[in-house]
C-alpha cells in the first residue's frame, strides 16, 4: 500500500438489487478522504479537470455537466475539507464503465491521490454492479499499477463514437492508451 495506507468509504450512490447489506467503509490516508463528490464539489472539480483540458490530458467538461453527473464523481478532500483530486465513473452500460477525470491538484501531485480516487470508482462501479471498467490515458504506469491491462480501445466502439462526435464539433483528441480491468464484486 506504501506510504499512505488507507481504508475506504465511499456512500453507495445506487444498490445494485439483491445486494447484501454492509455498511460502509472508511476510506482514508493519512491525510486525505476520499468521498462521494456533492453538488458544493461540482465548481472544485471543474477547475481541476479544465486545468487538465487545456493540454489535452482530459476531454473538457463544463460546469453544468459536471454538476449535472455529480453522482459519479468521488473527490479526495484534504484535512480542512478541500478538494485536491477528483476521479468519475462514466457509465456506458449495466456492466461497463469508463474511469475518466482522474485528476490532482498539482500541490497534491505524488501522494497516491489519484490511486485512491481511482480505487474509489471502483468501488462505485462494482456497488452498481458494474464488472468491467475501462481508461483512455496518457498515464499508462499509472494505470497498469492499479491493476488495468492494455487492450485495444476498439473493444469500445461507444468510446469511439463519442469521440467521432467530439470531433465534429471540434475538440481535438490527442491519441492515448486503453487501459482495462475487471471489478466485479467485492
Amino acid at each position: 500500500m506504501g506510504k499512505y495506507a488507507f481504508m475506504m468509504h465511499i456512500i453507495p450512490l445506487r444498490k445494485p438489487s439483491a445486494s447484501p447489506t454492509r455498511s460502509p467503509r472508511s476510506h482514508l490516508s493519512a491525510t486525505h478522504l476520499v468521498r462521494a463528490a456533492g453538488a458544493s464539489d461540482a465548481a472544485d472539480i471543474h477547475l481541476l479537470v479544465m486545468g487538465q483540458a487545456e493540454t489535452g490530458v482530459l476531454l473538457p467538461r463544463s460546469a453544468e455537466e459536471i454538476a449535472d453527473a455529480i453522482d459519479n464523481f468521488v473527490v479526495v478532500a484534504d484535512q480542512h475539507g478541500r478538494v485536491m483530486g477528483c476521479a468519475a465513473l462514466h457509465e456506458y452500460s449495466p456492466s461497463l464503465g469508463e474511469v475518466g477525470s482522474v485528476v490532482v491538484a498539482p500541490e497534491a501531485q505524488g501522494r497516491g491521490l489519484g490511486s485512491i480516487a481511482v480505487r474509489g470508482v471502483e468501488g462505485i462501479a462494482r456497488r452498481r454492479g458494474i464488472e468491467e471498467l475501462f481508461a483512455v490515458t496518457l498515464a499508462e504506469h499509472f494505470f497498469a499499477s492499479l491493476g488495468f491491462e492494455r487492450c485495444a480501445i476498439a473493444r469500445y466502439p461507444e468510446k469511439l463514437a463519442r469521440y467521432d462526435a467530439m470531433m465534429r464539433h471540434g475538440v481535438r483528441i490527442v491519441p492515448k492508451s486503453c487501459y482495462r480491468k475487471l471489478v466485479g464484486w467485492p
